[in-house]
């Protein structure tokens, strides 16, 4: 009888030791001190990895193995310290891959760099004509991919460079049917469910999404994050001389889609690397918190999503294409930015819907090109346009908050509702029959640039203080001046 309570007694104390060792065996930590004890350690599960800081090259790592695919799970990987250099020419795939699931990757910069040294391009006739070791995209595209649920990625910093052709927008063909071949590298791939991205900063340069999402994407969070890409004037696009140059190539006009055969565009910014952020046809939502989007083609592009979408207390400045794109219902709350190198607002969608925009215009002095402010168009939005305070003159134009409209970005500018000189052939055979409807949208404009409704746009309730001109039907109408 004795021995039997004594057994009652012994065995809870037993099973709470072991799960007390496994408990601590989830908390071992692992010191790693070059990339190859990395590589390995990553691809088991329930671990602290701390990496010795100090100065790292992939090329280390033999030739076909500068992959580090982390497969494992549950570990925290503690790159603090941590400098990676990653040669443009010597990797033929993702610098990190995370295939395993409830990783932390926590610090760390990370550094495509030039074999020659260079850091900044300047002459790009004889930079896209190196395509082995500038001009080198990366296979797959992404230095870091995200395939795994319930990752984060936090507290990095990742330079990017080499990619093909780069230093012209979008001119040459951004996917299939483009008129150079394309060689892209973006920063970050998320494909899996549950993974966010935190306190970091991106500085991109080269041609390529920086965060973009894919596949079975959903429930991502961006938040406290820097990305910043590259412009240049279009201008400087006509002193590329040499043969070999693609902007002489091509007899420096726009090569394909609708402007086709038009000389290349003067006076306007050329992005050099692709969006900000970015969703493509994913199932899932996406939450962007306190992020900041700077010299990108688009800032914040997140039309294509299907599940919710959130953005909030975030910026874009000096982007491209456009600021902010939204889809179905998708919400803008206490968001800023510029409208200095294309719309800071675009609607993608004709029948995109119920959308919530609160958005604060920032000052834009150095602007160029003849851009419209915002492309409105769908139903049922509720937007609130505004001046940040104390901002003095906002731009040097007053660019137009268009709504339903007969045109795509490349026809939209301060002439609208006319056809920009020279371009009417183009319209005509591309955009003539398109149709952009807006109605039932709610907008204050509390800037004093103007608002013009357009042909398509019906039902629609306007306050404005910028003036505003009616060429719809049953709109009504209250302005401020």
């Amino acid at each position: 009888m004795k021995s039997t309570i004594l057994f009652i007694i012994v065995m809870p104390v037993l099973l709470f030791v072991s799960f007390q060792n496994i408990n601590q065996m989830k908390q071992l930590e692992i010191q790693v001190s070059n990339l190859a004890e990395l590589q390995d350690a990553v691809k088991s599960s329930n671990q602290i990895i701390v990496m010795k800081p100090g100065d790292y090259i992939i090329t280390e790592l033999p030739e076909d193995e500068r992959s580090i695919v982390c497969s494992g799970s549950n570990n925290t990987i503690n790159l603090s310290g941590v400098y990676i250099n990653f040669p443009v020419g010597t990797c033929k795939d993702a610098h990190f891959n995370f295939t395993g699931s409830n990783n932390t990757l926590s610090g760390g910069v990370f550094e495509d760099t030039y074999q020659n040294g260079m850091t900044e391009v300047t002459d790009f006739g004889s930079y896209n004509q190196n395509r082995k070791t500038l001009a080198k995209g990366l296979k797959g595209g992404a230095n870091i991919r995200v395939s795994g649920n319930g990752n984060t990625i936090e507290g990095i910093k990742l330079t990017v460079r080499g990619s093909f052709p780069y230093g012209y927008g979008n001119m040459y063909g951004i996917g299939r049917g483009n008129a150079t071949g394309l060689d892209k590298r973006c920063a970050l791939l998320i494909t899996g469910v549950g993974n966010t991205v935190d306190n970091c900063e991106f500085q991109h340069r080269a041609f390529g999404h920086v965060i973009y999402m894919q596949k079975d994407a959903d429930k991502t969070l961006i938040k406290n994050t820097y990305i910043e890409g590259a412009v240049r004037p279009s201008n400087d696009t006509y002193a590329e001389t040499n043969d070999g140059d693609l902007p002489k190539r091509f007899d420096y006009k726009m090569p394909i889609g609708p402007m086709q055969g038009l000389p290349i565009p003067r006076d306007v910014m050329f992005n050099l690397t692709e969006d900000g952020i970015r969703a493509y046809n994913i199932p899932g939502s996406v939450t962007v918190e306190n992020c900041k989007v700077v010299k990108c083609r688009g800032g914040i592009k997140l039309y294509m999503a299907k599940g919710d979408v959130k953005v909030s207390n975030s910026t874009v400045l000096d982007c491209i294409v456009e600021g902010y794109s939204l889809n179905n219902g998708g919400e803008l709350i206490n968001c800023k930015g510029n409208a200095a190198y294309g719309p800071l607002l675009y609607m993608h969608f004709d029948k995109v819907s119920n959308q919530k925009i609160d958005l604060t215009v920032l000052p834009a002095p150095h602007a160029v090109g003849n851009h419209v402010f915002a492309a409105i168009k769908g139903r049922g939005h509720n937007i609130t346009i505004k001046r940040a305070e104390h901002a003095g003159e906002i731009d040097n134009t007053l660019r137009p908050i268009v709504v339903g409209y007969k045109a795509r970005f490349e026809f939209l500018t301060t002439s609208y509702p006319g056809v920009p000189k020279g371009y009417d052939d183009n319209f005509n055979t591309h955009f003539g029959d398109v149709t952009y409807r807006a109605s039932n949208i709610s907008i204050k404009n509390e800037t004093e640039y103007p608002v013009i409704l357009g042909s398509l746009s019906e039902d629609n309730n306007i306050e404005s203080l910028g003036k505003v001109a009616d060429l719809g039907e049953n709109n009504s109408i209250k302005n401020k001046i």
